[in-house]
């Protein structure tokens, strides 16, 4: 019986799923405060204390929430979730793909999130149904305290795609993702896996991907500055490829992803 290819569908999500950062579209608004200045405030605290940056917001973002008298909690998150602003055809991309490149390449697809993002507000998304597994910067929601579970910042990215290679998909399981696996075990090899991100912050992801046979590719918005980022990335060789970010159907994401199929037909087997 022939094995069905199996292939990991790898995105960042602010910038590369959505405008902006997700808190940008409803949350800061809410808590009075302009997005940019509340960045700002998040490299400024950042550089004072030495700390990093992911923690900084996650730090920044709770006392903003409490200041504003909004409740801090995964309900909350999961509602502002639920209003985040897609970019063109990416509530539809997931189902569509996985049944059009199964149909014509006899391949399976899971998809996974990997963003610095919140994972509470991407599981409220409308996409988070389509999605295999969400790593993500995360809270400890408790009664007496609150504290980040995770922080996904973009170095440390990269271990998820290690992850995802061999199926260790539990944070805490460090000798999961750090032992030598043998190749019969692998989950999904790396030339299996496409990763898509949207700019420099991706970059070491890029590159891992990259450069162990999987598929780098960076979505820029219909903009020149972006367009402009996005080739200076190609240029230095540190992504695959490059595409405007419309996921529609028949639109250029989709349009790539046949064409990378077809012309690599030596995409390894996995079960």
């Amino acid at each position: 019986m022939t094995k069905v290819k199996k292939f990991a569908f790898c995105y960042d999500f602010d910038g590369t799923l959505c405008p902006e950062y997700m808190m940008n579209h409803h949350l800061l608004p809410d808590c009075k405060v302009n997005p940019k200045i509340f960045w700002k405030k998040v490299v400024d605290y950042s550089n004072r204390n030495k700390c990093d940056p992911t923690l900084a917001y996650l730090k920044l973002l709770m006392t903003k929430m409490k200041e504003s008298n909004i409740d801090f909690s995964s309900s909350i998150f999961k509602k502002y979730g639920r209003k985040i602003i897609l970019f063109k055809g990416v509530e539809s991309w997931f189902q569509s793909i996985e049944k059009k490149i199964k149909k014509k390449f006899n391949v399976n697809i899971e998809h996974y999130i990997i963003s610095s993002g919140l994972e509470e507000m991407i599981k409220g998304c409308k996409i988070s149904k389509n999605i295999k597994k969400i790593f993500a910067s995360s809270y400890i929601f408790n009664r007496d305290f609150i504290w980040p579970r995770l922080s996904v910042n973009y170095s440390n990215k990269v271990q998820f795609l290690y992850r995802i290679h061999k199926g260790k998909f539990d944070v805490y399981d460090n000798a999961g993702v750090n032992n030598k696996i043998e190749d019969k075990k692998i989950y999904i090899p790396f030339e299996n896996i496409f990763f898509f991100g949207d700019g420099e912050t991706d970059i070491p992801t890029f590159v891992v991907n990259k450069k162990n046979g999987g598929t780098s590719i960076c979505v820029y918005e219909n903009d020149e500055t972006s367009e402009k980022n996005a080739k200076k990335i190609l240029r230095e060789k540190r992504v695959n490829f490059i595409v405007e970010n419309d996921y529609s159907e028949n639109g250029p994401i989709e349009k790539l992803i046949n064409t990378i199929m077809e012309l690599n037909i030596n995409f390894s087997v996995s079960s």
